[in-house]
């Protein structure tokens, strides 16, 4: 297990927060930051947008795989075109995940062993188990709910229901329950699920 420890030789505690699209992995995350003083959470797809943004060797091998199109007219990647591209077909999202899931799980580690003085760091990721992220974890959380849910949460953010379903059956993402410690039913009230959340870190 990978642990940071304080110059005291107090441990830091590094949650793990995974489940599928729109199953309420960010809310879950920011409650457990409001509730934990001293709490850093780590969005892994804000992250990975970054890294896109930031490191000219990944935009170039972006576009020998995916083509020109991909970027506006500034050469940024356009996130949504991005995305039509990987989900459609599982072999593009595999060519994406090699680029890309290296480059996250250094950038983690780094951000953990930065962030020593912090009391609790929770790592919010869809792509913990491909990632091998759940290697930094002490404990990981699952988050499940319906896909009827899942899809109402998606509608209501503004996707189309074209978008909808191509990010439904084109996130292809690994959920280890021999490796997961709490799993948190998100079929109820947002109450409910906060609720479920205090229960689990009770005595963590």
């Amino acid at each position: 297990m990978f642990l940071i420890r304080y110059s005291q030789g107090v441990t830091i505690i590094v949650l793990g927060v995974t489940g599928r699209v729109a199953s309420g992995k960010s809310t879950v995350s920011s409650y457990i930051k409001k509730i934990r003083k001293g709490t850093l959470v780590i969005d892994v797809d804000k992250m990975a947008k970054s890294i896109y943004c930031r490191n000219p060797e990944v935009l170039e091998r972006l576009g020998e795989l995916f083509g020109k199109e991909i970027f506006d007219e500034k050469g940024n990647p356009v996130f949504k075109r991005l995305a039509e591209k990987v989900f459609s077909a599982k072999k593009e999202l595999i060519k994406l995940n090699n680029i890309m899931f290296p480059l996250i799980k250094r950038e983690v580690k780094e951000i953990l062993n930065k962030n020593n003085r912090m009391r609790y760091i929770v790592i919010d990721a869809a792509v913990l188990f491909d990632c091998e992220l759940d290697e930094f974890c002490n404990y990981i959380i699952v988050i499940k709910n319906s896909v009827k849910r899942r899809k109402l949460f998606l509608k209501n953010s503004g996707y189309s229901d074209e978008e909808i379903k191509l990010r439904m059956e084109g996130q292809h993402i690994k959920i280890n329950e021999n490796k997961t410690d709490f799993v948190i039913e998100n079929n109820g009230t947002k109450k409910s699920l906060l609720q479920g959340v205090r229960e689990r870190l009770r005595g963590i």
